[in-house]
């Protein structure tokens, strides 16, 4: 059983009866189960009794909650949703992080603050894109350009034993004075991503990263630049 449900619960109910909102512990264990990605405190129950599951709510290392589903949840319990969920979203971040666990309100909080600088890094330092880098004579001196938004992902509440988040961007090169050709502003297009396994509906641990990147060239078919890697032709010229 996840040891920070039942002190999460009582934390909300003492919070809404601080506002003159009187609401059944049972009620708030609903709600929180549906945070968590649950249909039902039940369903909670029966998923983290089950034995076969080799990692559960306490075993996770970041929990990402459903406020959308935590929201049904209340309206169908005649809760005051707003009130009611935000008390229970406090509960559960000050009750999973005094065990080192980071609670985020949404996936939208949880790319902000944690996933896209993660797959910054781990674009900048793949060893596949470095190699890209290294072909294509330019220096990348800052971290790739990724999308402020979190990108579309399969449902997260709904895997079952692993997820993935990925994410588009690029890295702008420069010229590098060391090197022997005069224009090399070459663009690569990356791809990084975050494996986890799956600790329970909302919970994550983390598994691997990666990343991939293809360099776009396309300025050596602009007018007047043609291949810039062999020295013009001035025989006619000279002649």
């Amino acid at each position: 059983m996840a040891t920070f449900v039942s002190p999460a619960a009582y934390a909300a109910s003492q919070t809404l009866a601080a506002q003159g909102l009187s609401v059944k512990r049972s009620h708030l264990s609903e709600v929180i189960a549906t945070l968590l990605g649950y249909r039902s405190y039940a369903a909670l129950m029966v998923e983290e009794a089950d034995a076969t599951k080799a990692l559960h709510l306490d075993d996770a290392e970041i929990i990402v909650l459903n406020q959308a589903l935590g929201l049904e949840r209340a309206a169908g319990l005649s809760l005051q949703g707003p009130p009611t969920v935000a008390a229970c979203v406090a509960a559960l971040k000050a009750a999973a992080n005094n065990d080192d666990t980071q609670v985020f309100d949404g996936l939208a909080e949880f790319y902000d603050l944690h996933a896209r600088q993660e797959l910054v890094e781990a674009i900048a330092f793949d060893d596949a894109v470095a190699g890209v880098m290294a072909g294509s004579n330019a220096i990348y001196p800052d971290d790739p350009e990724i999308d402020d938004e979190c990108p579309l992902t399969a449902d997260l509440w709904s895997a079952v034993d692993e997820w993935r988040i990925e994410a588009t961007g690029k890295m702008v090169g420069e010229y590098d004075p060391e090197d022997d050709r005069m224009f090399n502003d070459d663009t690569l297009h990356c791809l990084g991503w975050l494996d986890y396994l799956k600790a329970g509906r909302a919970g994550l641990v983390f598994s691997e990263s990666g990343a991939g990147a293809e360099s776009d060239d396309s300025w050596r078919d602009d007018e007047g630049y043609g291949d810039l890697s062999v020295p013009p032709d001035t025989s006619d010229s000279l002649a």
